[in-house]
């Protein structure tokens, strides 16, 4: 079952933690961070598999990067909803590319989401003091997802099996969260 993201972010955001979720401050603080860690660990999926050397080289881990991807959404996600987007808005059509080196191709989809990430951070601190439009920011989240979509197109990896996996995810800290405190 097609899940949108609209109903992702519902679910999605259910299990926010409650100290963050009472303040706009901190939310703006965490969706910054987690924005940047997320992207930071899918581009390091990339990295290990070209360049960690001889003794350490490894195939692309799909899973991971599909687990990466979906925290990184998660996050946007927050970031949309405490700025008063309507998520389903970001989703945008990615063209198909030809691409004859699937590594040079991937190395730099990983580089471009880096700085995509950081530049949607910046717009998303620059939303909240004022200096820029709602539309602004929801255009920099909608290159944002295109850019992840596009390194996923690359790993053969549909955006909804990450919404899934990242529900899936979520569900299970959660029940893990409940059952702890029971």
């Amino acid at each position: 079952m097609k899940i949108t993201l609209e109903e992702y972010q519902d679910e999605a955001l259910k299990v926010l933690n409650k100290q963050i979720a009472k303040s706009k401050k901190e939310q703006r603080r965490y969706c910054c961070m987690g924005m940047l860690e997320e992207t930071g660990e899918i581009v390091a999926e990339i990295r290990k598999a070209f360049f960690k050397g001889n003794f350490h080289e490894k195939k692309i881990d799909k899973e991971a990067i599909t687990s990466e991807c979906g925290d990184l959404l998660w996050y946007m996600a927050l970031m949309c909803r405490e700025s008063g987007i309507n998520i389903g808005n970001i989703d945008a059509k990615v063209a198909t590319l030809t691409c004859e080196e699937e590594r040079e191709e991937l190395i730099t989809r990983g580089i471009k989401l880096g700085r995509r990430t950081g530049k949607t951070v910046q717009r998303y601190l620059q939303y909240h003091r004022g200096d820029i439009a709602k539309q602004d920011l929801e255009t920099s989240l909608r290159k944002q997802y295109r850019s992840m979509k596009k390194l996923l197109r690359e790993l053969n990896i549909s955006i909804d099996d990450v919404i899934e996996n990242n529900l899936q995810k979520i569900r299970s800290r959660y029940e893990e969260k409940r059952e702890e405190r029971i």
